[in-house]
């Protein structure tokens, strides 16, 4: 169920560049997410959507930490660390890179900047893979710095993001294509800017190599996009279930690995280069999953719950899988969510059963994404 809480602000946790912001502008509940502060509610999750839908956002993803590897042999390690073919990736370019481990689950499935030549950034999801990564260039041998730098993201969304940065940053912001990012000093503030984010629509991320000039960045952005209805957002849930986005830790965990979850257009088993989790991959490429990720269509009335845990799902008494995240879409007007079950029941149209807290709910299974549209 969907609960009221409480965080309670400590040292150990760390604060983004931006957190003061976030406060100043409603901020009301936060998550812990890499040891820091991550904002997940302002005004309520779905009166936080329909102001998304609207105007422009400001989220603070400072949480979305870099491990940076620069070196001789930063591009040996990057390689070696993600099934992704990086030698097609261009400085200036970004690449969704997934970490995998030697059995070809998922450690991290971050982006991955190319700032130049023998020197990448992996923007992190939720987990210490900064660790992970020292270790493997450790035991490697690999000649390279591998360190968290002082870079922190802020993400521009909605449909009027383009003409904020364009205002702000100048007119070249509408020619960046999709996955590209390219570095500026804008008053004094230095920063990475990519046409990317955590969404299907036309979006940025502001990656501040400044720490100190969080709040001097959020408000520069906040006065500018008054007349665009500006508003404080986060990594909205029912946003990014629509257009089929996963998160790590949520809904594809260490067990899972990318065949299961869609994710097998990112993994090249004929590149000549090694990486870590090669050979398992092959195998499950050869012999198949025995789990996939679908969407699925919950009967009866609007949810009011975010599921705090994956639920149990059955077919006809017996388990299958789980549920994985759920929202209800005021757009598609339907409860939807993530189900990962066995794969000879990944039908569409098949009925499943989720056993909630409050009861069981039927559900329909239907093939990802509900919303396709993109920027």
């Amino acid at each position: 169920m969907y609960k009221t809480s409480k965080i309670v602000i400590s040292p150990r946790v760390r604060k983004s560049p931006y957190f003061d912001s976030t406060m100043k502008y409603g901020a009301t509940a936060f998550t812990v997410y890499n040891h820091m502060y991550l904002p997940i509610v302002i005004e309520g999750p779905e009166k936080d959507y329909e102001n998304l839908l609207k105007g422009v956002q400001l989220w603070d993803v400072g949480v979305e930490r870099q491990v940076e590897i620069k070196g001789p042999d930063a591009s040996r390690l990057a390689q070696y660390i993600t099934p992704r073919d990086i030698k097609k990736c261009e400085v200036g370019q970004a690449m969704y890179s997934p970490l995998l481990d030697f059995d070809g689950g998922f450690i991290n499935d971050p982006v991955m900047l190319k700032i130049a030549e023998e020197h990448y950034w992996f923007s992190l999801s939720d987990s210490d893979a900064l660790l992970w990564v020292q270790g493997i260039a450790a035991g490697q041998n690999y000649n390279v710095h591998v360190f968290e730098p002082d870079v922190s993201p802020l993400q521009i969304q909605g449909p009027k993001s383009t003409e904020l940065m364009s205002k702000v940053f100048g007119k070249w912001v509408e020619d960046l294509e999709f996955y590209r990012f390219k570095k500026t000093d804008h008053y004094g503030i230095p920063m990475v800017i990519a046409r990317m984010g955590y969404s299907r629509e036309r979006c940025y991320e502001i990656f501040l190599e400044d720490g100190s000039k969080g709040n001097q960045l959020w408000e520069l952005l906040w006065e500018a996009g008054e007349e665009f209805t500006i508003s404080q957002g986060t990594p909205n849930q029912i946003f990014r279930l629509e257009a089929g986005i996963l998160s790590f830790g949520s809904d594809m965990h260490r067990e899972n690995n990318p065949y299961e979850v869609g994710l097998s257009w990112m993994i090249d088993l004929e590149q000549e280069d090694d990486f870590i989790g090669k050979q398992a991959l092959k195998k499950i490429s050869e012999t198949g999953v025995k789990r996939k990720i679908m969407g699925a269509e919950i009967s009866g009335e609007k949810m009011e719950f975010f599921n705090e845990e994956n639920l149990q799902v059955s077919i006809d008494g017996n388990r299958v899988g789980a549920m994985m995240s759920a929202v209800y879409s005021p757009r598609l007007e339907k409860n939807i969510c993530y189900i990962i079950l066995e794969k000879e029941f990944a039908e569409v149209g098949k009925s499943v059963c989720i056993h909630s807290p409050d009861g069981d709910l039927e559900a329909k299974l239907v093939e990802l994404p509900w919303i396709k549209k993109r920027g």
